[in-house]
């Protein structure tokens, strides 16, 4: 068992995915890139009003909560959508390219995934110095586990929990109770350490656990309240100083 900096007793770690132990972020740009020369190749619109209109559909689209949340269970459809009303605002019908774009998408965003620095070590020693680990994700199954097994992490767990096949997803209070049932720890002895400060820090804090939130943008601050104390890292990598011997 270890502890926290507060004395705190640890005897499990949650763990998200993406942002956390793989960086899904950094290629979403060149994505994007690749696929506003594919919309505008035999369109009369350049690679730029392609790639301006994209930006401002996916803020549009992602900033709803409810398109946020059945959009991340079917990436896929959630791109189509973008992708058509992209090409719609520019006054293009082309329902094909839409859907190779959509595909290209997420192959392209897939090929360039990685693991963050660290990330394995960190695991490997989280599971000798407090003995349960989890990983709690959102998103959909199919997405999810292609992860998985791309980097081989689920070894790593104790226990695996994905919002598409548990049916429930972070900052849920259920989504937390169950993954504390299948790791068989109380609340006040289990930390969540994540890059949403909603899902991973104000659901574990909301549902009685500690928190630890992963700064992956470099903001220095979080992007909001939290009704009470919780722990920033700026990397997975920092994780190991948060956890001292009991």
């Amino acid at each position: 068992m270890t502890r926290l900096p507060d004395g705190s007793r640890i005897r499990a770690v949650l763990l998200d995915l993406d942002d956390t132990l793989l960086d899904n972020r950094s290629g979403v740009a060149g994505a994007w890139d690749h696929i506003s020369a594919m919309l505008a190749a035999d369109h009369p619109f350049s690679v730029e009003d392609a790639r301006t209109e994209i930006d401002r559909v996916t803020d549009w689209f992602w900033d709803d909560p409810e398109r946020h949340r059945t959009g991340r269970l079917d990436l896929l459809a959630a791109r189509r959508v973008i992708l058509g009303r992209v090409l719609d605002t520019l006054g293009v019908e082309d329902p094909a390219l839409v859907e190779r774009a959509a595909w290209e998408y997420g192959e392209h965003r897939f090929a360039n995934l990685r693991l963050e620095d660290e990330a394995l070590d960190v695991l490997s020693e989280v599971r000798r110095r407090v003995g349960r680990v989890g990983l709690v994700t959102n998103g959909a199954s199919d997405a999810q586990r292609r992860k998985l097994e791309r980097f081989s992490l689920e070894r790593h767990f104790d226990h695996v929990q994905i919002e598409g096949e548990l049916g429930v997803g972070k900052p849920e209070s259920e989504a937390y109770a169950h993954a504390l049932r299948c790791v068989e720890a109380r609340p006040d002895e289990t930390l969540m350490v994540g890059d949403s400060f909603e899902a991973d820090v104000l659901g574990a804090l909301g549902a009685g656990l500690h928190a630890a939130w992963i700064d992956a943008h470099g903001r220095g601050r979080p992007p909001g309240e939290a009704p009470r104390a919780f722990h920033t890292l700026a990397s997975i990598g920092d994780l190991l100083a948060l956890l001292s011997p009991a």
